[in-house]
């Protein structure tokens, strides 16, 4: 599974048990996955959902709620992006839904639409702000982190969003979210809006948050083995670009060599001078600091050296 999968398989085992909280989480799942159903006059409060799990457990909260059987609905997609897929639902029998519209916010006590996103019996409370978020994150959340394995979605970064129809939602979940220590930001997606972090760090935050110690740590162990890949990476390019200059350095010390030998002979070379540029013909592949090991002198006696060499070098091709 992706880890967005576990993550959302995580949420359903760290729901709200108080009669609170599960107001404020099916607040979150009506505002922005709801929709008030009219058959003959007579009004169905209907909850679409991902999985037939996420239905099993909005029932389990209604049922707390409302003494009553749910029926849970399932429909195969015959078009548009999710072809192929299944769509869930749960509906509340028409004998509860005037109190569930009430209940969950979706209507005011005079009967009309309540334009409000979020209660504010929701936001004067730490506890069922949270509630509220879990709510939100199985309806429209959704998490990424890199590839690491075959079953996960080819992503380069982190990403936590929450996507909502209109701005004022998207206002109104990230000012809950800043009042909660957590820094979001707005950005449009076609017809859409999204709430959402790319900093791993606010997405750790987020996850403790919503409760999800299960993906926090498996985040953490992703992110730390992407950080020691990456160190990796990082020493191997600069010893990778060392031995360019290694090699860049030592051709050019043997071509000057190769001058000095093809012009004058190398016992035109003081005895030092031609001890070192023998030693580099032979040892071609060696660093500085091998090649002052080999002959014995310090690492600065051997670049004085080869600079002689290069002048003489230089002098030579200079008359020519």
């Amino acid at each position: 599974m992706t880890f967005k999968e576990n993550a959302s398989n995580e949420l359903l085992t760290v729901l709200p048990a108080d009669e609170k909280g599960i107001l404020a989480f099916l607040c979150a799942a009506a505002k922005q996955a709801g929709s008030i159903n009219i058959c003959a006059k007579r009004k169905n409060l209907v909850f679409a959902l991902s999985s037939y799990a996420e239905c099993l457990a909005v029932v389990d909260m209604l049922k707390t709620l409302y003494p009553t059987e749910f029926e849970i609905s399932m429909e195969h997609v015959k078009s548009g992006s999710r072809k192929g897929n299944t769509s869930y639902s749960v509906a509340v029998p028409t004998g509860f839904t005037k109190q569930a519209l009430s209940d969950l916010h979706l209507v005011s006590d005079d009967g009309k639409e309540d334009e409000s996103v979020i209660p504010d019996f929701v936001t004067e409370n730490r506890a069922l702000a949270l509630s509220y978020l879990k709510g939100l994150f199985m309806v429209c959340g959704s998490v990424y982190v890199p590839s690491h394995g075959e079953d996960d979605e080819k992503r380069e970064g982190y990403h936590f969003e929450f996507m909502v129809e209109d701005e004022q939602s998207a206002q109104e979940i990230s000012e809950l979210l800043h009042r909660l220590g957590v820094n979001a930001k707005i950005s449009e997606r076609g017809a859409n809006f999204l709430v959402y972090l790319k900093d791993k760090d606010e997405i750790l935050t987020m996850l403790a948050l919503l409760d999800l110690g299960d993906s926090v740590l498996r985040l953490k162990s992703i992110i730390d083995e992407r950080e020691t890949a990456n160190s990796i990476n990082r020493v191997t390019i600069c010893e990778a670009a060392n031995l360019d200059k290694t090699y860049a350095a030592a051709s050019k010390q043997l071509m000057e060599i190769g001058i000095i030998e093809e012009r004058d002979g190398l016992d035109s070379l003081s005895p030092a001078l031609r001890e070192t540029a023998c030693a580099r013909m032979e040892y071609q592949q060696a660093s500085m600091s091998e090649l002052a090991e080999i002959l014995g002198i310090t690492k600065s006696c051997l670049n004085h050296r080869l600079r002689k060499i290069s002048e003489i070098a230089g002098a030579d091709t200079d008359a020519q």
